[in-house]
């Protein structure tokens, strides 16, 4: 039976989205997208991991989770008896939850994925709510917690196809980093944390209405650029970068990462520094920097929100190195940077480079893909001659694992300061 309508879904640990496609244009009709409620199991894949392994029956609870999220965005994009096929990119671990398989394997050395194919189903085997005949399409995975999603992404930015040497960046609460060029393709992950998404920042929101995405410091004024040009409510990933970066090039943050006190600066900026009580030990938390204030709230960046920024960039920035170590690949060989993640377009190139993230040599090579696994997805949705390929790029890619790696502690370590 021949459906014209499809959805392309990227299962991500922290949202799930998913977008109707017009399967004979191959073209987006629209999306939406939900929380991830397994975050009551904690933020990281890992902690959904453990709490498989302490309780094996979390395994269902979490599956009907996914499960449930993904039925609502059906219901909120279409009646869902006119849906046919499905496709699904997630990571490794946000895989085996949609299909009930325990994930239990990637907790132990050598962290190996229960399965590793892609699969075709029927919906209706794991409780998805479309036509009674429709299939669903999941992702093959790379290894250990390179999943799906990261399939998805080379797919969607074409690097498995090209002999220069190009780097995608997906960022997210897992972090993948794939290198492709002439010798071959390398992918890895690190788990850089919620930082970057907004979680673990004290005002920190999802990239919608009311969310401060931008900054910059003009003549000692803060000029606030805020998702709807509305009251600030928040701030979301692109903006914490973009404010860190800023406060950077002002001197405000020092190179460890430290909020300077008020008398260490000499401009009325100096104002804007909310300086911390000491505790009874004499043990302080950090100062803060205020963003806006209004009668009902304030909005800062505090001292421990500039350290998760440096715990997620510093582990960025060590997969990168490694993996170029590993396919013998210098800096200057990269011709081509694609960032990927839900980021959107928001996130100014030049503050990634402020903070260390990417190196200042790339600025002219970055390509922002927004949310490519969900463009892979969409792709694979589309065509079996895409499917295909997506599985022929599960199995050339060498995946480099950095669990317990001396090395990518090294490299850490040292990426941590700005």
């Amino acid at each position: 039976m021949n459906y014209k309508l499809g959805i392309a879904f990227d299962i991500g640990t922290t949202t799930i989205v998913g977008s109707l496609i017009d399967l004979e244009k191959c073209k987006k009709i629209k999306t939406a997208f939900l929380p991830n409620p397994q975050i009551k199991w904690g933020r990281d894949v890992l902690s959904r991991v453990s709490a498989c392994i302490e309780n094996p029956q979390i395994l269902k609870t979490l599956q009907n989770e996914v499960l449930t999220t993904c039925n609502g965005i059906i219901r909120n994009l279409i009646n869902h008896e006119q849906v046919g096929f499905i496709t699904i990119a997630g990571n490794s671990v946000m895989e085996h939850l949609l299909l009930g398989i325990s994930p239990a394997p990637l907790a132990k050395v050598p962290y190996k994925p229960a399965f590793k194919e892609a699969k075709k189903i029927k919906a209706s085997e794991i409780g998805i709510t479309i036509n009674p005949k429709g299939y669903i399409y999941t992702f093959p995975l790379i290894g250990g917690f390179v999943g799906g999603d990261t399939v998805a992404v080379v797919l969607a930015a074409g690097i498995h196809k090209s002999k220069e040497y190009s780097l995608a960046i997906d960022i997210g609460t897992n972090n993948e980093i794939v290198l492709a060029g002439e010798k071959g393709i390398w992918a890895t992950s690190t788990a850089a944390g919620p930082a970057f998404e907004g979680g673990t920042i004290k005002h920190g929101m999802i990239a919608e209405d009311g969310a401060i995405q931008g900054m910059d410091i003009e003549d000692n004024k803060i000029k606030l650029d805020v998702i709807g040009n509305t009251t600030p409510k928040g701030i979301c990933g692109s903006g914490i970068i973009d404010a860190i970066a800023k406060l950077l090039d002002a001197g405000i943050i020092d190179k460890t990462g430290r909020i300077k006190a008020r008398d260490e600066l000499y401009e009325n900026i100096a104002n804007r520094i909310v300086e911390q009580r000491l505790g009874v030990r004499g043990q302080g938390l950090g100062n803060a920097f205020l963003l806006y204030k209004d009668t009902k709230k304030e909005i800062t960046i505090t001292q421990n929100d500039v350290r998760e920024i440096q715990l997620a960039k510093g582990a960025i920035q060590a997969g990168i190195k490694i993996l170029l170590n590993k396919a013998k690949v210098g800096i200057n060989n990269i011709e081509k940077v694609f960032i990927a993640g839900a980021f959107g377009s928001n996130i100014k190139k030049e503050s990634l480079a402020q903070i260390g993230v990417i190196e200042k040599e790339w600025l002219d090579k970055v390509i922002f893909v927004g949310d490519a696994a969900l463009e892979g997805a969409k792709l694979a949705l589309c065509s079996e001659e895409k499917r295909n390929e997506a599985e022929e790029i599960a199995i050339q890619t060498k995946h480099l694992s950095l669990s317990g790696s001396a090395h990518f502690q090294e490299e850490f370590m040292k990426e941590m300061g700005f």
